[in-house]
Order: C-alpha cells, then sequence, then structure tokens
C-alpha cells in the first residue's frame, strides 16, 4: 500500500497512459508492478470510483483509500495468478472490485455503524469474470447516452441498487418509483436502440 501511495504522489498521469494503448500493454506493465502502469490504471479507474463512493455516501478519504485498496487487489490477484488477461480492460476490473467493496462497506456500516473499508472481506470483492465483458460493454454504450440515462441505468444494473432505496437517498431527480421507472425505460429504449444486447438487462 505504502508503494501504491508514493506512485500517487508523483503522478504524470498523461505521459504514464501514453506508453499503454492498449489492455494488453496495460496488463503486461502491471504483471510488472511498473509505477506509468499503475498510474494509468488509477487515471483511468479514479472517476468511476469517485462516482461509486458518492453513491455509497463514502467520504473523500475513504474513496481515496478505495483507489488504492482496489489497485493493490488488482495487482495481488494478477502476482497470484488468480487474474489473467483475458482482453478486458483491466480498469473494467478493478472498478468491478471497487463496486463489491463499496455494496459490502455500506451492508456492514447498516449493520456495525463503526466498520471501516480495511474489516471487509476480500473473497466478497472479487469480480465475476464472465460479467467482465457485458460491463465493459455496458460502460462503453452508455458512454453515448446523455448523463441522466446513464445514471439512472448505472444505478440499477451496475451498483444494483433498488428503485426504493434510490428515490429514499435521492440519488436522482425522481421522486416517484414509477417517474423513476417510466424514464428509465425510455432509456434502456435508446441504448437498445444503439446496439446494446438487450439479454443484459433480463434480471
Amino acid at each position: 500500500m505504502a508503494r501504491i501511495l508514493d506512485i500517487f504522489l508523483n503522478r504524470k498521469t498523461n505521459l504514464s497512459c501514453e506508453k499503454y494503448p492498449n489492455h494488453g500493454s496495460l496488463f503486461t506493465g502491471l504483471r510488472h508492478e511498473e509505477a506509468d502502469a499503475i498510474r494509468c490504471l488509477s487515471a483511468r479507474v479514479s472517476g468511476s470510483i469517485f462516482n461509486i463512493g458518492k453513491s455509497y455516501h463514502l467520504h473523500d478519504d475513504d474513496v481515496e483509500e478505495l483507489i488504492c485498496d482496489c489497485i493493490t487487489i488488482c495487482l495481488q490477484k494478477i502476482k497470484e495468478g488468480k487474474y489473467t488477461f483475458q482482453g478486458y480492460n483491466p480498469a473494467t476490473f478493478v472498478i468491478e472490485i471497487a463496486k463489491n467493496r463499496a455494496q459490502n462497506f455500506r451492508r456492514s456500516a447498516l449493520k456495525h455503524r463503526t466498520v471501516g473499508l480495511e474489516n471487509i472481506s476480500e473473497r466478497a470483492e472479487e469480480p465475476d469474470f464472465g460479467s467482465l465483458a457485458e460491463t465493459e460493454l455496458l460502460e462503453k454504450l452508455l458512454s453515448q447516452l446523455e448523463a441522466n440515462c446513464q445514471n439512472l441505468i448505472r444505478l440499477k444494473y451496475l451498483e444494483e441498487r433498488s428503485d426504493k432505496e434510490v428515490i429514499e437517498e435521492k440519488l436522482t431527480q425522481y421522486t416517484t418509483v414509477d417517474a423513476l421507472k417510466n424514464h428509465r425505460s425510455k432509456c434502456l429504449k435508446k441504448l437498445v436502440g444503439i446496439g446494446a444486447d438487450a439479454s443484459i438487462f433480463n434480471q
């Protein structure tokens, strides 16, 4: 963790990412624990993990810790041979870890109120490799929608938040479940229209 923090404090993100033009080269850099590869990965996941942390009401310090922890876990999985390159973006892998970690943190916090990120089981954080392709596809398609639609679909299908929870925590502009569902349905139709596989939403 100390080495990861030291690397973050000496960020040269733009130059770092230029060295890794594709998923395979970035994974190779991470396997060799190259500082530039770690900086590049951090730059590519920080925005998404910040949004995940915000949706789970984590403090900024906790989000920074979450980013460091998830990248550290990723590097450890690569080192142990538990995460091998399968063509997916390493950033997608890390974001899935962050989502699972935040979900477990929130569940534990609701039960104990004083739990810290370090107390969350690592086993529960491991992403489902089979879902990475769908997650990556969905993220690419979401980027083609307006911000409101991105938020509605991400909350439901990536962060797995219930409609009641979204309304109660005021995570969108909608104040009723019916209005939320109605607008999300329209967004899904737009998403399908730009090439999404509709089966990903049959949950």
